[in-house]
């Protein structure tokens, strides 16, 4: 055998690139649909088209494969940085209304069940979440930074304002009315990050105010 035969041998097969974002689409798929109860590796694999042993090799745990496929393909806001306050929150309203509102939306409500019923879910969400709610408090940091906001804002309250809006505004539209929803979600979400900005602006405008008549907050 020549050396170059030997070097193919050895290294087996070429990875598959485009298999991780087969088994991402799967994961996310099989676990709207089925939760955590129906969340296993055979599963995943017959949607995906690949075999077990595809997944095992890259993922040791279901869990770890959960974890992956939602920081794939879930809320990714550590791709958010428009370079200005009022484009990064528009944007992340928009990647929440598109979540919640997508192919795999009922995986939300699964989730927040799951964990309840399966506190072990915990543990190897725990890296995703906290890294969501770091990338979220980010954007409200670097703003704070560019002198756009006052240096007061409260990270977790703004973002608490925009998604919990966005997701209380979804959830509570009937199903008859949400094509008219989503027809105006530009609007809503302009008028919500307005909302939210001008509120942070009066704030500060409040504190600043104190502060000349020399009162104490």
């Amino acid at each position: 055998m020549t050396d170059v035969a030997t070097s193919i041998a050895a290294r087996g097969r070429p990875r598959d690139p485009s298999i991780e974002s087969r088994v991402f689409d799967a994961a996310m798929a099989q676990y709207a649909e089925a939760g955590w109860s129906g969340f296993n590796f055979e599963s995943v694999a017959r949607k995906a088209c690949v075999g077990k042993a595809s997944l095992y090799r890259r993922w040791p745990t279901r869990g770890e494969l959960l974890r992956h496929t939602l920081q794939a393909r879930w809320l990714t806001v550590s791709s958010i940085d428009t370079g200005n306050i009022r484009g990064d929150l528009e944007e992340l309203a928009r990647m929440i209304a598109r979540t919640l509102t997508g192919p795999y939306s009922e995986a939300h409500a699964r989730i927040s069940l799951d964990s309840a019923r399966h506190p072990e879910m915990l543990d190897f969400l725990r890296p995703y979440s906290d890294d969501t709610i770091r990338h979220g408090r980010a954007i409200v940091r670097r703003a704070i930074a560019r002198g756009e906001i006052t240096p007061a804002t409260n990270p977790g309250l703004m973002m608490d304002m925009v998604v919990g809006a966005v997701t209380n505004h979804i959830r509570t539209t009937p199903a008859r009315l949400r094509g008219v929803m989503m027809a105006k979600m530009q609007d809503f979400v302009s008028e919500l990050v307005e909302a939210v900005l001008h509120g942070v602006r009066a704030t500060d405008m409040t504190e600043n105010d104190k502060k000349d008549r020399g009162v104490s907050a």
